[in-house]
Order: C-alpha cells, then sequence, then structure tokens
C-alpha cells in the first residue's frame, strides 16, 4: 500500500504496518487492559519490606479505615460502663487520647487489640479489602513491623488506617463521640441497662468516625463498588 499527499509518497510495507499497531495497542490498549485488571495482593507471610508490599499495605488501609477506627475507639471505654462513667471518661480528655495518633496507634496495641478479638485484612480477588474476623484461630500481627527483611504488610495496613485517621481527624471524631453521648443522654430519662447502651455506645463510635477524612474516603470507595 502507498499513503500520499501533497508533499511526499510513502510506501507501507507489512513490517511498518505491523510496527504502527503494535504501538497503537501499546499507547491506547494495553493502559485500558492494565486499568480493567483487578489489582493482585502481595502473599501475606512476612516478607521483605519492598515497594509492592507497602503500597498493598495502604491500599488495604484505605478500605478498612472505618472498622479500625470504631474498634480503637470503643477500646477506650472505661470496663465497667454507664452513663456516669463514660461522661467522666469524656471529661477526662478523650479529644487528647484522640489526637495522639502516635501513642494511639502503637503497633503493640493494636496487635494486642486485634488478636484479642481475631480481627485482620481479608483481602478480596477483586483487589479489595476488609476488616473481619479472620478465619484462622488467631490472626498474625508483627508487633514491630520496622524491619526491612521482616516486614507484614498487613500489620502495616491497620497501623496505616489507624495513623491517618487520628492524626488528621483525632478532635472531629472526638467532637462526633461526645455529640452522640448528648444525644443519649437526652434520650434515655432514666439510666439505660447495661447491655442496652454497650451496642449504643458502638454505633456511636461508628457514627463518630464518619467525621473523619479516612472514613469517607472508604465509604465512598465501597459505594463505588456496588
Amino acid at each position: 500500500p502507498i499513503l500520499q499527499n501533497h508533499h511526499q509518497t510513502m510506501v507501507v510495507t507489512p513490517y511498518r504496518l505491523f510496527f504502527m499497531a503494535a504501538l497503537l495497542f501499546r499507547c491506547y490498549v494495553t493502559p485500558v487492559l492494565a486499568a480493567a485488571a483487578p489489582f493482585k495482593w502481595p502473599d501475606s507471610n512476612i516478607g521483605q519490606r519492598t515497594s509492592d508490599r507497602v503500597s498493598a499495605g495502604k491500599r488495604a488501609a484505605k478500605y478498612i479505615a472505618c472498622h479500625v477506627c470504631e474498634e480503637r475507639v470503643v477500646a477506650l471505654l472505661p470496663r465497667e460502663i454507664d452513663m456516669d462513667t463514660v461522661g467522666d471518661f469524656l471529661e477526662d480528655g478523650l479529644t487528647d487520647q484522640l489526637s495522639d495518633a502516635k501513642k494511639l496507634c502503637e503497633m503493640k496495641a493494636l496487635a494486642g487489640l486485634f488478636r484479642s478479638l481475631r480481627l485482620e485484612v481479608l483481602t478480596k480477588p477483586d483487589g479489595t479489602a476488609e476488616f473481619g474476623e479472620s478465619p484462622s484461630r488467631l490472626p498474625f500481627y508483627e508487633e514491630i513491623n520496622l524491619s526491612e527483611l521482616a516486614f507484614h504488610w498487613k500489620s502495616l495496613a491497620v497501623q496505616h488506617a489507624c495513623t491517618e485517621t487520628f492524626r488528621k481527624d483525632g478532635d472531629a471524631v472526638a467532637r462526633g463521640f461526645a455529640s452522640e453521648y448528648r444525644k443519649m443522654q437526652n434520650e434515655f430519662g432514666t439510666a439505660p441497662a447495661t447491655e442496652e447502651l454497650v451496642p449504643r455506645l458502638r454505633a456511636a463510635a461508628g457514627s463518630a468516625c464518619r467525621h473523619a477524612k479516612t472514613c469517607k474516603a472508604a465509604n465512598k470507595l465501597r459505594r463505588t463498588e456496588l
């Protein structure tokens, strides 16, 4: 085949056609296929800290931020729960506790908490993740997770979700929880029974966490999956 214009004539050989087709495929088709392919999670074992494993941890963190936030707030509540002790808990500086992300999200404390609750990062074939009950008897967490050779990306996911949430919006979460507590004060004419108060406080923690930007982003991600 011959392509002509006003200035020159170009002979299009089979080789040139193949080259042009390959270039078009690389520039236009390959990126579309890559974007459509689901993210592939690395194995969950301890391994070398690589960019892929760090990226996986941060990706998972975006999906689990709400759940991690809720459980971390609930874990701060007094063991003996009634409206008065919760009120004292708020007055004693909940905002300060939730704004100290470094202390609140210390890896050893998170590992102990989520092991006891049997919660871990659960990945899905479509590249999404959730924070749910571990299918194994006891989920694994790396309590230090600073080594370049012994790195656990799922532990990073939990710590990153916690740190980013409370570093940016710990005060907003605290205000949200205090607001939910005041609603309960106005609603209950008498002191509620513990079995009624506990789920209400958990719901209050969940509602408070929705004030955090990371939680809003996580909810948006879930909506896009539907």
